[in-house]
């Protein structure tokens, strides 16, 4: 077998664009940069993203993503990473998104001393949808899995849905921590700047959701909640923050439930951690990938989380400060959450009078009783009454190092077995 420390490339390839997977990539990579492993990322990185890894050391590839969502465009992007992954022959291709392992597999094609593939799968919540259309997605991707030398999953949460996929590859995915990168550099821009650029209101309390890769039922239930509580709280304002490209279908399901005069849509293009921090809570309604990411992210930038019960967040993250899980599955039980993490909030917020003089900051954005969420909100804080904990502590527990010796022990495994 290679040597795993000598000067060959493991390549982590990146089949699409995902905030999440980024975040995971960029802290694992960095930790294992550091042991002396020779990494190479690519995909579709975009500048602020390369400029990150190279700042780390870490080199990287920028490849477009796919052109459509068609098979047969899927398809031609990962015949054009092949040949790139080929051009290199690496040690090890540890593919995110079973479009990347598509890529890793065409690419041992012909080849005497094939590179073995890693795949975490982050499939789409589309593949477990009882439709019809999704058929063949599900039937290659079975083949995909099954093909790759090793799987890798985050959580309990995302075996279980793998297991829905393809049991076989369920049972034998290797469970590796999730991890973020301890330090994340500030905003340069105050939180009413922000908020401007965006296109939130400022005075408003401020309650999001990521809707790329989720999937129509998790969707429909923040999107009910939303309808459930704007009604008695006409000072909250929804964010579904996302990519443009289904902007009209989001729009019709948010004019279907009267919510247009409450919600903002909101692309972050490079700049997701801008668009989380301008929020008060993230709302992660999905069972698995990608809400354990998701929550760290906002956590790591004080904002609130609220989750459905018995996914990814509630097992990762029950009882941490910052994190509220809601009693059911049902758009009532998300909207109480909604608001019991809203008030949470305010504890961690400064009083007026301590943050009357932040320069740019409008007064409304950091005043614990602007919002009008009744008494419970407003009542004044006891003299013997502790602070709340700030949420970002919470992603210390979720150190690089301790998720990059389990895929450390991923990769010597088969590299043993090639």
């Amino acid at each position: 077998m290679p040597d795993p420390q000598a000067t060959q490339q493991i390549i982590q390839l990146l089949g699409s664009s995902s905030p999440a997977m980024e975040e995971e990539v960029a802290a694992l990579a960095g930790v294992l940069h550091s042991w002396a492993y020779e990494l190479v990322v690519v995909g579709p990185l975009g500048r602020r993203y390369r400029q990150r890894l190279g700042a780390q050391g870490i080199r990287s590839v920028e490849v477009a993503g796919p052109a459509a969502t068609s098979l047969s465009a899927l398809r031609a992007h990962a015949w054009t990473l092949a040949r790139l992954i080929r051009t290199r022959r690496p040690l090890l291709v540890h593919a995110h998104g079973l479009g990347a392992a598509l890529a890793g597999l065409l690419a041992r094609r012909g080849q005497a001393e094939p590179s073995p593939v890693v795949v975490s799968p982050h499939f789409l919540p589309h593949l477990l949808a009882a439709d019809s259309r999704a058929g063949l997605r599900r039937l290659i991707s079975r083949r995909i899995l099954r093909r790759c030398d090793a799987v890798v999953v985050g959580s309990e949460a995302q075996r279980a849905d793998l297991s829905r996929l393809d049991r076989r590859s369920g049972e034998r995915a290797a469970l590796v921590p999730q991890a973020i990168s301890p330090y994340v550099p500030p905003d340069s821009l105050d939180l009413g700047r922000r908020r401007q650029l965006l296109g939130m209101t400022q005075a408003a309390a401020i309650v999001g959701c990521v809707i790329d890769d989720l999937g129509p039922s998790a969707l429909a239930l923040f999107l009910d909640s939303a309808r459930e509580l704007c009604m008695d709280y006409p000072s909250l304002e929804f964010a579904l923050i996302g990519a443009e490209a289904d902007l009209p279908r989001y729009h019709d399901l948010a004019h279907s439930r009267g919510l247009l005069g409450a919600t903002v849509f909101v692309d972050p293009h490079d700049r997701f951690l801008r668009a989380v921090s301008a929020l008060n809570v993230l709302v992660t309604p999905q069972h698995g990938w990608p809400a354990g990411m998701l929550a760290l992210q906002a956590l790591s930038q004080d904002v609130g989380v609220v989750a459905s019960p018995d996914g990814e967040v509630a097992e990762l993250l029950t009882g941490s400060p910052g994190v509220t899980i809601a009693a059911d599955h049902h758009p009532t039980a998300l909207g109480r959450a909604i608001i019991e993490q809203l008030r949470a909030a305010a504890g961690r917020m400064p009083r007026f009078d301590e943050a009357a003089e932040a320069p740019g900051v409008s007064p409304f954005l950091v005043s614990r009783d602007f919002y009008d969420l009744g008494e419970a909100w407003n009542a004044p804080a006891r003299a013997d009454e502790a602070p709340a904990a700030p949420a970002h502590r919470v992603v210390t527990a979720f150190d690089p190092t301790q998720a990059a010796r389990g895929l450390i022990a991923v990769y010597h495994r088969v590299l043993d077995a090639s």
